[in-house]
């Protein structure tokens, strides 16, 4: 049986320059053609490779590998092949920070991936600030997202609010006036209170029905959500919950227009159901995450899908989510130290948030940072909406209209 998949929360051909390499350097900046003391660009990832999501890890760490074997085909940084350290926290917070705080005792690290899921991150960027550490991160809190507390962090991935602004669009287009949402219990909350505020200014009421994280049968809460007499459902779970919530549409069976959001799409949905459970569900997710989409179709999606195969052995058994997500922290952290020429925190800083898309062409989304905005804007151009007619290689294929 598979282990429970996580966000957010998502690689190359070639070999990958492994990533148990010397410690991190000291020196604050790199001259042109070597790195500092003439070692290779190093980054190190904190991923959790044991514990509960230890399959989950394992898979952002084949993502993060693939992004190291898509540079260096393209020549590495400093003219040296790139390195990754990927570090073991368990996906847990407290030894996230233990092992940042190691890492910065031994010298200021060059690139730092802070974490796995938002917990970690959270916990572990105010002791890499401080540290004045670069730090390319897939955390979607839009906390993180503030250039003058985290002044060397980016992001790498949507944030909530993004999510939350695509579905607004599709509700407007559609006429819907009244949503019903359901999601898990606290783990859902804030991602549900998201999409709420943005499309309460649509004139779009949103109610919100939670089921436990432990429930197998979400009935009552479903029938809860219906006999609201929404124009709309959307399920907005991820995780355990997803497959009971599920399961209960499919047993009362509504004829209310159903919709997933990406937090659900981005589960393992092979797992959560079969395929006729999905039918009259259209799910919400990023672009490049279904199969056939014009954004799969660029030389960039193509690099990342041949190596992320290749590292995880010739099949992506996860959700797209869990490979891109450190992928593009890898990515965005290499170009950042290649852009700038240097290891300076502050000259990587400055590279990232005036690069265009040109100059990190192996980035899986917009490339449109700036001094005031530390993440990427995800624009309607990278969120579908589609039907759900299985799996195949962690892409969704879409149902026949």
């Amino acid at each position: 049986m598979r282990a429970p998949r996580i966000l957010v929360a998502a690689a190359t051909a070639m070999t990958v320059a492994a990533g148990t390499a010397c410690g991190p350097g000291t020196d604050a900046s790199a001259p042109s053609g070597t790195g500092p003391g003439g070692k290779p660009f190093k980054i190190d990832v904190l991923l959790g490779l044991s514990g509960d999501y230890a399959p989950v890890g394992k898979a952002m760490a084949q993502g993060a590998r693939a992004a190291v074997a898509v540079i260096n085909q393209q020549g590495g940084v400093f003219g040296k092949p790139v390195e990754i350290n990927v570090i073991d926290t368990a996906g847990d917070p407290v030894q996230a920070v233990t092992q940042a705080r190691k890492l910065v005792a031994g010298g200021r690290p060059q690139a730092v991936v802070p974490g796995m899921v938002t917990a970690d991150i959270m916990a572990t960027a105010p002791l890499l600030t401080q540290a004045k550490v670069f730090m390319a991160t897939h955390g979607p809190d839009p906390r993180l997202n503030d250039p003058k507390k985290y002044p060397y962090l980016f992001g790498t991935t949507y944030l909530r609010d993004q999510m939350a602004t695509s579905l607004a669009a599709e509700f407007t287009a559609k006429g819907f006036k009244k949503v019903s949402l359901i999601t898990a219990e606290k783990s859902g909350s804030v991602g549900a209170q998201t999409i709420k505020d943005v499309l309460a200014p649509k004139g779009i009421t949103t109610n919100i029905v939670t089921v436990p994280v432990t429930a197998v049968d979400a009935t009552s809460q479903m029938q809860q959500a219906l006999d609201l007499d929404p124009d709309v459902l959307v399920l907005d779970s991820y995780g355990p919950p997803s497959a009971a919530i599920l399961q209960a549409r499919t047993k009362l069976k509504p004829a209310t227009p159903t919709y997933a959001s990406q937090n659900f799409s981005s589960g393992d949905l092979a797992q959560t159901g079969p395929v006729s459970a999905y039918a009259g569900v259209r799910l919400q997710s990023l672009s490049f995450a279904v199969k056939g989409h014009q954004t799969t179709q660029t030389p960039a999606f193509k690099a990342f899908f041949d190596a992320a195969r290749q590292q995880a052995g010739g099949k992506l058994e996860f959700s797209m989510n869990t490979y891109v997500v450190t992928y593009n922290d890898v990515i965005l952290a290499a170009y950042a130290a290649k852009l700038a020429n240097s290891t300076d925190p502050a000259k990587m800083t400055a590279a990232i948030e005036k690069a265009s898309p040109a100059q990190i062409p192996y980035f899986l989304g917009p490339v449109n940072f700036s001094p005031s905005n530390h993440y990427p804007s995800f624009g309607p151009q990278w969120w579908a909406f589609t039907g759900y007619n299985g799996m195949d290689n962690a892409q969704i294929v879409p149902a026949q209209p």
